[in-house]
């Protein structure tokens, strides 16, 4: 893209923290709920990345796409799975933390998808929206077996797979919203406070889900909320604040250095999150933070000296230590 769209590094930012946060329920001591945004942090990943694939130009045959797709990811994956089983324990050197757990399948699956819709469907993308939501629905009633479950094992639990059906959905409207950028009108107070109706659904559902069991079937619908969160997420960060921020030389760097964390970050953190500060609750919560992320560059540069040096020709040290 000839013109960097910064709401899409913005969302990139915010999503890092909202992720990092929503496993960090443990140091949380007894005000564990307040770990929560990471269905959010996940969406708005999602949502950048379909943006950011279908705008690029690269007129590859599918093998050589998706080589690039894994040399972004996998060097990453490699590197987060050694350093945890070397130094901390925490990740076993087996075939399903090779693969990156769950969620980096998911986004191998889906990269598969927009490549398709992106080279022979491009015009259908409201359509195959449409049918996402009417699989999900179906799934959901017939199939979905944790209707009342608001926890683990409920719609956005860690323990079932359903999540990832519609969550594509999320990764095609990034990129339907990237082809008609030209064409949204962007009005920052209008949308914040439709943002914040969204979000305030969003969590009032499940609140209430959680609190009576007769509605908890119903938590299908918080997908339209999360929705437009997400859509008008997007649109209010292209508000003059969010512009002028983007373009101060400090705050750039440090958008631009922590949006590009998102995967090390998430992969990382586990490994890294102790319960020993806990007694200085709350500012354990904020250094937690920084060192997860500076764990992650770590990673990012190992992950670039890994891929390095399976390529030909000389290290390239600028490259490998580069903040973004």
């Amino acid at each position: 893209m000839k013109d960097r769209d910064y709401s899409i590094d913005i969302l990139k930012f915010l999503a890092v923290f909202l992720i990092i946060n929503s496993h960090m329920d443990a140091l949380y001591v007894k005000y564990d709920m307040l770990a929560t945004g990471g269905v959010i942090g996940d969406v708005l990943f999602l949502f950048a990345s379909g943006y950011t694939l279908l705008l690029s130009k690269c007129n590859l045959s599918f093998d050589n796409w998706y080589k690039r797709r894994i040399n972004r990811i996998y060097p990453s994956v490699f590197v987060c799975v050694a350093l945890g089983a070397m130094f901390v324990g925490k990740f076993s050197m087996n075939l399903s933390a090779l693969w990156g757990g769950e969620f980096i399948v998911a986004i191998m699956a889906y990269y598969i998808l927009i490549f398709g819709i992106k080279n022979y469907a491009i015009s259908f993308i409201p359509h195959i929206l449409g049918v996402i939501c009417l699989v999900t629905l179906l799934v959901y009633v017939f199939w979905f077996p944790y209707k009342y479950e608001t926890g683990e094992r409920g719609m956005y639990g860690i323990t079932t797979l359903f999540r990832w059906i519609p969550y594509f959905s999320f990764m095609l409207l990034g990129a339907w919203m990237g082809m008609k950028r030209n064409e949204i009108k962007f009005k920052s107070q209008r949308d914040f406070i439709l943002m914040f109706i969204c979000l305030v659904l969003f969590y009032g559902i499940q609140l209430a889900a959680k609190k009576y069991s007769v509605v908890a079937p119903f938590q299908i619908v918080t997908l339209l909320p999360l929705m437009g969160l997400v859509y008008y997420f997007y649109k209010w960060c292209h508000a003059e604040f969010f512009r002028k921020l983007y373009n101060t030389r400090i705050s750039h760097a440090v958008i631009m250095t922590i949006s590009g964390l998102c995967l090390e970050s998430y992969l990382i953190q586990f490994c890294v999150f102790t319960t020993k500060m806990n007694d200085i609750f709350p500012f354990n919560i904020p250094i937690m933070i920084v060192i997860v992320l500076l764990v992650a560059f770590f990673c990012k540069c190992l992950s670039r000296l890994f891929s390095q040096t399976f390529r030909d020709g000389d290290y390239n040290w600028k490259e490998i230590v580069k903040l973004y």
